[in-house]
């Protein structure tokens, strides 16, 4: 487009309405430019600087723009791949693939660039510029260009991903893989001049390398903002808009155009009065095969101008220095031991699949070391190893190349249960009296604050469990609480229920709980419960530390009744909270209770078992109706399934029966175990 503005025209977009038309994901980098000027004034100040640079850069190399062959500018790469152990934990194969398909794009090397429409052929540019994996990290050791980071923010990523693993932005393109970006795109990158602490490009890990043309050249689109150049539209996130007509991307030779808004691939469209160049990699069609040579000299430009360190990437001191220059001979490192397993919690003579993720050198040979599984050792790179013995066990790998050896140690990594859950239903924690955590109850921690048996507040007793993330734990941290196992042989209709106490900070809060069901021991998860942002809140908007008050709990409901479920040896669940801009979170009196479906045989028994009053401040009253003679025997049960109390025991002839519940325990809650026979039937009772 040939008007220059200086006043660069950003647009909020709305992704769902091209989700909807295409399934494809959009840039956010506009959006993510446009809040970098509004927080940061210097920003705005740099980007001025810059395109007085450009200006002046353009009208002396005009020269260049046609120019083919040897790459003028090599550019050091590192990719720093966010993940936490799922799909994207991509391979080496695949980030060579995207570098490869990278200087495809800005050399003009793709074979499909002959399917270029007639008109636009004569200016496809060679823009001679090369990336590849830096060979020497910031500290002069050896890499091979990537790095790889564990951490749950790779599902809601942005720029809190960053200071994860951020080298110096004047001697490396920062590269972020992730599974998710929080907005919803396909990649975000800023243009030159941002603070160097988040300069780079994010980008979702199926579009990087992989791929249809779309997708497979989505880093190549990101990369050309980070070389300053807009989309052919302008300086917007709204393609197919009327107005954009009279926007600016302060190109010469990108014909003015509205944008493709459908990610069609329409050779004819004409939208501002003159044939649309679809298939620049600067627009959003599904045909992305050029740039052109007036790009190119943008591009060119951004590298020659200190305005965000562009000019030093290049520079024959930073290629020696990140081992990216011709002379650089490679050589083996160290490599860096890490795995995978498909599952850590699983039933005694379940079997786990480990896979080898040892990353920076490539491995010769691996030793593997299984204490409490069989085998116990391995030297295969990808065992399957069967445990038998319920425990928690460890897990060691050790690899090694010629240049030599790295050792990981899992610690407590595996945890088998026994195939029959430790407790039996009814159950019901308070958190009085148990060790948490332990071997038992089990945290899955991301970073920073987590799961904590507490004193501060509870619904009943003295204990509960917390989560204190009025502090801030980062946005995107996932910290899950795993239950022991829990027998519901027998048992059909089982509840769960769990006393919560939580509080946003904001109404734009997006803290959220999820509450799975296993009936694997923990190797399969199903979500039986989910509640976000202020519907998860039960004490409203609380801007300090939330302490709840004893109106602020509430009960909630984990609804069992399943096939899944009914009549499983094993039952576990897990409480995975994931935070962002909310407070503490509180939970209490976790409670399981079922039907038994042991010779139950009498219904009208079943119906007619009463407690009164429930819950009693003193004596009570329990009753039933028994049908047939049968052998009786009535039980008080403490939270641990301890019995306290018989209250009957012995044979009864048919009719109504009334016993007292002593008033001599103490306050708390309890069941009453009845049991007729080979029938069972428990009720809950509170004593105040």
């Amino acid at each position: 487009m040939k008007i220059f503005k200086i006043i660069v025209i950003l647009v909020l977009t709305s992704f769902s309405s091209l989700f909807a038309q295409s399934g494809y994901r959009v840039c956010d980098t506009e959006n993510m430019v446009k809040k970098a000027l509004q927080q940061d004034p210097n920003y705005a100040i740099e980007r001025a600087k810059l395109n007085q640079f450009t200006s002046a850069y353009e009208a002396t190399n005009s020269a260049l723009k046609s120019s083919k062959g040897v790459p003028l500018y090599t550019i050091p790469v590192v990719v720093h791949v966010i993940h936490n152990y799922g799909y994207e934990n991509i391979p080496k194969s695949q980030i060579l693939d995207a570098i490869e398909h990278l200087n495809k794009s800005f050399q003009n090397l793709w074979d499909d660039s002959v399917d270029v429409n007639p008109p636009f052929k004569p200016i496809i540019a060679d823009c001679q510029i090369e990336f590849k994996l830096a060979q020497i990290d910031p500290n002069g050791n050896c890499t091979d260009g990537i790095t790889r980071t564990v951490s749950s923010l790779t599902y809601t990523a942005s720029d809190n991903v960053k200071p994860l693993s951020n080298w110096p932005s004047n001697k490396y393109f920062n590269i972020w893989v992730v599974q998710d970006i929080a907005s919803g795109a396909a990649g975000y990158a800023y243009y030159p001049g941002i603070n160097p602490s988040v300069d780079g490009v994010v980008i979702r890990a199926d579009y990087f390398g992989v791929g249809s043309n779309y997708a497979i050249r989505s880093m190549t689109h990101e990369a050309g903002h980070w070389l300053n150049l807009p989309h052919t539209w302008g300086s917007t996130n709204d393609p197919g808009l009327p107005q954009n007509c009279s926007n600016d991307d302060f190109v010469s030779d990108t014909p003015n155009t509205i944008g493709v808004a459908n990610f069609s691939c329409n050779y004819n469209q004409i939208t501002c009065n003159s044939l649309d160049n679809v298939e620049n990699y600067m627009d959003y069609a599904g045909c992305h095969y050029m740039f052109t040579q007036g790009q190119k000299l943008r591009m060119h430009a951004a590298l020659n101008s200190s305005q965000g360190g562009r000019n030093n990437l290049h520079t024959g001191n930073n290629l020696i220095a990140t081992g990216t220059d011709l002379n650089y001979i490679p050589v083996a490192c160290i490599p860096q031991a890490d795995f995978n397993k498909d599952a850590r919690f699983i039933c005694e003579g379940s079997s786990v699949n480990f896979k080898d993720y040892t990353w920076k050198g490539d491995p010769t040979t691996w030793q593997w070391d299984f204490p409490g599984g069989t085998p116990s050792s391995s030297t295969d790179q990808n065992p399957v190893i069967t445990y038998n013995t319920a425990g928690t066990y460890d897990v060691t790998l050790t690899v090694t190349n010629s240049a030599g050896s790295d050792t990981y140690v899992a610690s407590s990594i595996i945890n088998v249960s026994p195939a029959t859950g430790q407790h039996s239903i009814p159950y019901y924690e308070s958190f009085e009296t148990i060790t948490f955590p332990g071997t038992e109850w089990l945290i899955d921690n991301e970073a920073g604050n987590t799961w904590q048996l507490t004193t501060t507040a509870a619904k009943t007793g003295s204990n509960s469990v917390r989560i204190i993330n009025h502090s801030g734990n980062g946005a995107g941290t996932i910290d899950a609480l795993v239950t022991p196992g829990y027998d519901l042989t027998n048992i059909i209709n089982a509840t769960m229920t769990f006393e919560l106490a939580f509080a946003v900070r904001s109404t734009s809060s997006t803290d959220q709980l999820k509450v799975y069901a296993s009936s694997t021991c923990g190797e399969f998860w199903a979500i039986r419960y989910t509640k976000s942002g202020t519907a998860l809140s039960t004490a409203g908007l609380v801007s300090a530390s939330f302490v709840p008050t004893a109106n602020q709990w509430r009960q909630e409901t984990v609804n069992l009744n399943s096939v899944s479920y009914n009549n499983k040896p094993n039952i576990r669940f897990k409480f995975e909270y994931t935070q962002n801009s909310g407070n503490n979170i509180y939970i209490d009196d976790i409670n399981i209770t079922g039907t038994s479906t042991v010779g139950i045989q009498d219904v009208e028994f079943l119906a007619t078992v009463n407690i009164y009053p429930n819950p009693s401040a003193s004596n009570a009253t329990t009753d039933f109706k028994l049908s047939e003679p049968n052998l009786v025997k009535v039980d008080i049960l403490d939270i641990s399934g301890r019995t306290v109390s018989t209250i009957a025991n012995g044979y009864h002839v048919p009719g109504n029966y009334t016993y007292q519940i002593s008033n001599e325990i103490s306050a708390g809650t309890y069941f009453i175990r009845y049991t007729i026979g080979s029938n069972t039937i428990t009720k809950k009772f509170i004593k105040l």
